[in-house]
């Protein structure tokens, strides 16, 4: 117990003398730095002659100091340690006194000579500012009687408080981090002690004895710490530093530089180039466990927050890919970055609106089992999302078998128009795809239609805080469905409004002027079978030749309006036919996009048949008969096989 208190009462003495030199050598180190500068401000070479004075000076201070605090290490008898002082002091003032009288005749000369500048004026009164405070603390060195490293010192030397706290230090229990350390030296002993000592300390060791060999090594096993020799024959320690700092998996390695080498410049060369540390050989086991067991806990932290950053990482993908199934990428993206993304509220915006539609699906529901229904729909949806998504379209649901999609927000766009009528003409295109699948599972082929129409809507998180949806309000989400209405299957129906934002030529097929219902004025719309560049898309005519019947089919049919049915029941016939199309033979006059509910009695089921159709084309007046073409949007799978038994085959 003893021996220890000893030994902490020597490194306390140490430490303040080491604290003391630190006090006395800052004025000189001022000193030295304000006269290299004062070389680039004068030209004098009497002035150049004292500056090398004044540097000579600061020198001899500088010794003076380090024999002075040499000197008070020894104690000695009381008269021989005062007249050592005594001679330092004496020698202090002088050397102090050069560096002050010369910095006063350069500020001399120079005023005289009127060439003295503003920065030449600051350095020279910065050296005899620090000249004086360093004299001043050359005066009050000794007059204390006590030793410099007494505990009992001035107000300087007080770093009991730090020791103290370095003791408790020692009584706290500290985890000693093991770790997978690379030694890398091409000194055979140097590398045996640094391993050796490593291996005591409870780390895994490998050695490399060259730079080149230890980048295999830690590109193959990515040690925790890497020890580093600075000198090597075949590739040297800096060079290994620069191509690891060149590597993204190997720059976060750990690295400390082990270097006989005291060179200032090179450890700054090396903490450049990504070191974490510097040890100078011969290495102190104590030092060296310290400088380890520090590396290797930043490492520990690091990879924690890498984990931990990379299970954020993997949340946010979850997030994204979860909520992707059921909004937009630009949707997510906004709901996660924005810090108002989940606010309630929109803005008013002009977007493109579409709106599709099975046609008959109801009916086919009713048909079909509930898992080939759904999968009928699944597959339909699988390839018209991607479709929309291509053109910058954001879904904001699906209805059912319709999807309405939405161009120009949440992501604002200056050709919304185009792309909404693009997406729109290579959706139909792809029903082939949609079809193809169905024939191949056996599932009926269907059709679909689509409305486009561009204007003025609020978008934006509708709901509450407990459930909110990213969607659109107004009048021209209202309209787009009216649009959707009087399409058929394989028609793009596109309003006035949208057909004026389109820069590319569009074709158009047809343009009517309408009714809708809930709209105040009459609508025109036209059907867009093509766009020019840069999308180059083209909708192939339909192309099929009515056949007569080989017996005509008496019908009854009802007006649609909307949803309503008309109560006067008006009697037809079919006269001829072809899929999916026939041509009606009636009293009634009937408008183009008139939607009809048949009743066609005489075949299986027909006691419950429900067939939809609209009227597409007048054909002729033949007869006191009004002729139109009809296309079958809904009917039972009955009713299309009965009439096309009947169209007589060429």
């Amino acid at each position: 117990m003893g021996l220890k208190i000893s030994q902490q009462k020597s490194r306390r003495a140490s430490a303040r003398l080491e604290l003391l030199r630190q006090e006395l050598l800052a004025p000189i180190l001022s000193i030295e730095g304000h006269a290299e500068l004062l070389k680039e401000q004068v030209t004098d070479k009497d002035c150049l002659a004292d500056l090398k004075k004044i540097e000579s000076a600061a020198s001899l201070t500088r010794s003076l100091i380090d024999e002075m605090l040499a000197a008070e290490v020894h104690h000695q008898e009381s008269a021989q340690r005062d007249s050592q002082r005594s001679r330092f002091k004496h020698d202090l003032r002088n050397s102090v006194g050069a560096i002050s009288g010369y910095s006063e005749i350069i500020l001399e000369e120079l005023e005289d000579a009127d060439q003295l500048g503003a920065d030449a004026r600051i350095y020279l009164e910065s050296q005899l500012a620090d000249s004086g405070v360093l004299l001043q603390k050359v005066e009050t060195l000794f007059e204390a009687e006590h030793e410099l490293g007494d505990d009992h010192g001035s107000d300087l030397m007080h770093v009991s408080s730090v020791f103290d706290s370095f003791d408790r230090s020692d009584q706290e229990d500290s985890k000693t981090i093991a770790g997978n350390i690379l030694v890398v030296d091409d000194n055979d002993s140097s590398r045996s002690l640094l391993a050796h000592q490593l291996n005591r300390q409870g780390h895994m060791v490998s050695t490399a004895p060259s730079g080149r060999e230890a980048l295999e090594l830690i590109r193959e096993g990515r040690p925790d710490l890497i020890l580093l020799d600075l000198f090597m024959p075949d590739m040297n320690g800096f060079d290994v530093l620069r191509e690891m700092r060149g590597d993204g998996e190997l720059r976060a390695v750990p690295v400390i530089i082990i270097t006989g080498l005291s060179d200032r410049n090179a450890a700054v060369k090396c903490i450049e180039a990504g070191a974490f540390d510097i040890l100078i050989k011969p290495v102190n086991p104590s030092l060296l466990q310290a400088r380890v067991t520090a590396c290797l806990e930043r490492k520990a932290w690091r990879d924690k927050e890498d984990a931990y950053r990379q299970e954020l990482e993997n949340s946010y993908a979850f997030i994204r890919k979860v909520f992707g199934r059921y909004l937009s990428a630009e949707v997510v993206q906004q709901i996660l970055e924005s810090d108002d993304g989940m606010q309630m509220g929109g803005g008013k915006r002009t977007v493109t609106i579409m709106m599709t539609d099975i046609r008959g699906f109801s009916m086919l529901s009713q048909e079909l089992d509930p898992q080939d229904c759904v999968k009928m729909l699944n597959n339909y949806f699988s390839i018209m999302t991607p479709l929309i998504q291509k053109y910058d379209g954001v879904i904001d649901e699906f209805l059912g078998d319709a999807i309405l999609a939405i161009f120009g927000a949440p992501v604002a766009s200056d050709i919304h128009a185009q792309q909404a009528v693009a997406c729109a003409l290579e959706m139909q295109q792809a029903m082939t795809e949609v079809n193809h699948n169905n024939q191949k599972w056996d599932l009926p082929a269907i059709e679909m239609g689509i409305a486009v129409n561009t204007g003025e809507v609020v978008v934006g998180n509708i709901g509450c805080e407990s459930r909110s949806k990213y969607g659109v309000v107004g009048h021209h989400v209202n309209l787009t469905a009216r649009i959707e209405s009087f399409t058929v299957g394989g028609q793009v129906m596109a309003s006035e409004y949208t057909i004026s934002e389109l820069q590319p030529d569009v074709t158009i097929a047809q343009s009517l002027e309408v009714e809708a219902k809930g709209i105040k004025d009459r609508v025109r719309i036209h059907e867009i079978t093509g766009i020019g560049e840069p999308y180059n898309l083209l909708l192939e005519d339909e192309e099929y030749e009515i056949q007569p019947l080989k017996t005509e089919i008496p019908l009854s049919f009802r007006r649609l309006s909307g949803k309503a049915i008309a109560d006067e029941s008006v009697s037809g016939v079919l006269v001829a036919a072809a899929n999916g199309v026939a041509q009606l033979s009636t009293t009634a006059e009937l408008s183009v996009l008139t939607n009809l509910r048949m009743n066609i009695p005489g075949y299986p089921g027909s006691e419950n048949d429900q067939i939809f159709s609209k009227v597409t084309d007048i054909a002729d007046r033949q007869n006191g008969q009004n002729q139109y073409i009809i296309k079958l949007t809904s009917a039972p799978l009955e009713a299309r096989r009965y009439i096309r038994s009947l169209i007589v085959q060429q």
